[in-house]
């Protein structure tokens, strides 16, 4: 039902909301931010005090540590019924013994003994030095007292957080009436100014349906506005920029291998299906070299599967390197390659499967340790004119070819 009568209202209305809720929600936003470093700053406040209430207390406590004068004690820990945050206090010797505590009018016993016992834990988590925290209720200090370098106890201490608290609630109120005031203001100004608005916004809205339609995302949405709209603008170019890269990475992931950066099989297979069906057509001749790499499980065994990826990395290169601009080089699978020559007969086929054998067989690669590394490749190729034969008969032609090359004695090349 709400969304339905949002719906019937106009876009200026619409965007007086909108902003009205945005501004709303900054301020909500800017004041949770404002009244979490008030509180931060509150608790670290009432530590610091309590902190430096504890020091005085233990410069004056020390002779009475020195001489275990419980009377003195008290008689220091008396004061702080000044201070009506301070609830509990007591200062023990250095074996844990008591000498002396202060208890809040309004304390109870039980309480006493239950705060103690948590400030002794408290104190132990840190014997070698000054120990503070904070809970919902309370805060507390817990002061080593030493003695020509000498420790001889310690001083604990335990207040409420009532004043932090009044503090924080006044703040509240505060911040709740300036952000009241704030936001009526600037729902106002936003009113008055939604003409100023709505046509910009409009204006990009249309443009958007309209790439939308047509999923021209090369579309560049012009505009004369140098302030924020003009960012949104260019924002929203800059957008179809991002997809329009997008899906060139898209299409060059799904078509291309991503160890070596050749074509994939997938490609290979459509590119030669498209080049054999043009041949076909036009009676030209094409050429198909398969190549694999000899003895590559020796290498994987022997040096590991990085230096395997790197032979066939190095292999890639050399292919990309001797291939004519409009054939394609493709990894079909594992260490076979794959090789499409464009219009090429098969002396000229067979001639760059030599090229492409002699670069690989003269090619070194030279490992992390300094140790060289040879490796070789076995073709076969399939080419010339054959109007009947489909893409995959190229292909398991050329593969026959590659197998008689393996069977006699690899490094050579062998056509169909």
């Amino acid at each position: 039902m709400a969304a339905q009568l949002f719906d019937q209202l106009s876009i200026r209305t619409k965007l007086v909301l909108l902003l009205g809720l945005s501004l709303g929600l900054g301020l909500c936003v800017s004041s949770g931010v404002a009244l979490y470093s008030t509180f931060a700053a509150e608790r670290q406040s009432s530590l610091r005090a309590l902190h430096q209430i504890a020091a005085i207390t233990s410069e004056n406590m020390r002779a009475a540590l020195a001489f275990h004068d419980a009377q003195s004690a008290a008689n220091i820990l008396a004061p702080l019924h000044t201070n009506p945050h301070i609830r509990y206090a007591f200062v023990e010797d250095e074996q844990g013994h008591l000498l002396g505590q202060y208890r809040a009018p309004a304390t109870t016993e039980a309480e006493t003994t239950a705060w103690r016992k948590a400030l002794q834990q408290a104190g132990a988590a840190r014997p070698d030095g000054l120990h503070q925290g904070i809970g919902y209720d309370h805060h507390y200090v817990v002061y080593p007292i030493d003695f020509d370098g000498k420790r001889i106890g310690a001083l604990a201490m335990r207040a409420d957080n009532e004043a932090m608290y009044a503090k924080m609630r006044q703040f509240v109120v505060l911040q709740g009436g300036a952000s009241v005031l704030i936001l009526g203001s600037l729902l106002l100004l936003s009113w008055r100014l939604q003409l100023i608005f709505t046509r910009p916004i409009l204006e990009l809205i249309d443009g958007m349906r309209r790439i939308g339609r047509s999923k021209d995302y090369a579309t560049v949405l012009a505009t004369h506005h140098t302030d924020e709209f003009g960012e949104l603008y260019r924002g929203f170019n800059a957008m179809l920029r991002e997809i329009r890269v997008r899906d060139e990475k898209l299409s060059q992931l799904a078509t291309t291998d991503t160890l070596t950066g050749l074509a994939n099989r997938g490609h290979a297979l459509e590119t030669l299906q498209a080049m054999l069906t043009r041949a076909q057509r036009q009676g030209r001749p094409m050429g198909v070299i398969l190549l694999d790499v000899d003895h590559f499980k020796q290498v994987n065994d022997t040096y590991g599967h990085p230096v395997g990826d790197r032979v066939l990395r190095d292999i890639a290169h050399i292919l990309q390197a001797n291939v004519r601009a409009y054939d394609l080089a493709a990894r079909f699978g594992g260490e076979e390659f794959l090789v499409l020559c464009d219009g090429a007969d098969l002396p000229a086929t067979v001639d760059m499967a030599e090229r492409i054998r002699s670069a690989v067989a003269s090619h070194v690669c030279r490992l992390a340790d300094g140790q060289t590394l040879h490796t070789t490749v076995s073709l076969g190729i399939h080419a010339g004119t054959d109007i009947r034969a489909t893409a995959m008969q190229l292909i398991e032609a050329a593969d026959q070819a590659l197998y008689r090359a393996k069977q006699a004695g690899r490094n050579r090349v062998e056509h169909a």
